[in-house]
């Protein structure tokens, strides 16, 4: 497994702790504690391989078939409906847009340019530089709109099926690091044999931590209240193509998501 993204996170955990001590006959007998500790996890988003896309694009159809039958509208017959009331898409919004896609494509033709040089002078390393800024910045204005356009149209077939691809590939590529016997391994944070499975999963994970039983399921809990976020937002910023390593990823969290990483930098 190929990691596209990695972050630490610290849950609390219980420990019994053993010891011996003098009973009131003066007798040593066996006593045990319980000690609260601080456990540092990493959580992993793996990258998905080729096939592993073609498989979330099969699942994707399958779910969009089935909203429409459950009579979701499309993108399409929505917009059709909202012309007919009158609706219409802003010209100008079309052209930022337009112009949005244009310079982003540029940069990266820049980007892969420069890079694929062995050594650059110092004018070729800020037009190096200034690709990457606009890149980054004309991606989160595609995004942005997208994001708008998502919620205008969230009810739609291809909406939903959507987010159920979301879903998909966070249930199948988010693990967690730790040590079983000595041995440090990557583990699955959701358990299950396919989606429904793992979604059963994802739910109980939801509930209150009083409400849930067993140690493993309660370890997956605390991991996923720290995580969950986060590899929501990688595995969307990814499937955007706002990254596709952990350098990438990292600078367009922080275009993304200012207010997340500002404090932390204060």
């Amino acid at each position: 497994m190929k990691e596209l993204y990695s972050f630490k996170i610290k849950r609390k955990i219980k420990e019994e702790i053993k010891y011996d001590k003098e009973d009131k006959n003066g007798k040593i007998v066996e006593a045990k504690k319980t000690k609260t500790k601080t456990v540092v996890n990493r959580v992993v988003f793996v990258k998905p391989n080729y096939g592993s896309i073609e498989a979330g694009e099969f699942f994707y159809g399958q779910k969009y078939n089935d909203f429409i039958n459950a009579g979701y509208l499309t993108k399409s017959m929505l917009s059709k409906k909202i012309g007919d009331i009158g609706g219409n898409t802003s010209k100008l919004s079309d052209e930022i847009l337009t112009k949005a896609f244009l310079d982003n494509l540029e940069a990266a033709r820049t980007i892969e340019f420069y890079e694929g040089q062995d050594k650059l002078e110092e004018e070729q390393e800020d037009r190096l530089g200034e690709a990457k800024e606009m890149f980054t910045s004309t991606q989160k204005e595609i995004n942005d709109f997208e994001n708008f356009n998502r919620s205008q149209y969230s009810q739609t077939a291809e909406s939903k099926a959507e987010q159920k691809l979301m879903e998909w590939f966070i249930f199948n590529f988010s693990y967690y690091e730790d040590k079983v016997k000595d041995k440090t391994d990557l583990f699955p944070l959701f358990v299950g044999d396919d989606f429904d499975q793992k979604r059963e999963h994802y739910l109980l994970l939801c509930e209150d931590q009083e409400d849930i039983e067993g140690d493993i399921n309660l370890k997956n809990k605390s991991i996923f209240d720290e995580s969950f976020t986060r590899l929501a937002q990688i595995a969307n910023l990814w499937y955007n193509k706002m990254g596709a390593n952990q350098k990438d990823l990292q600078e367009s969290l922080e275009q993304v998501f200012p207010e997340e990483f500002k404090s932390k930098k204060d």
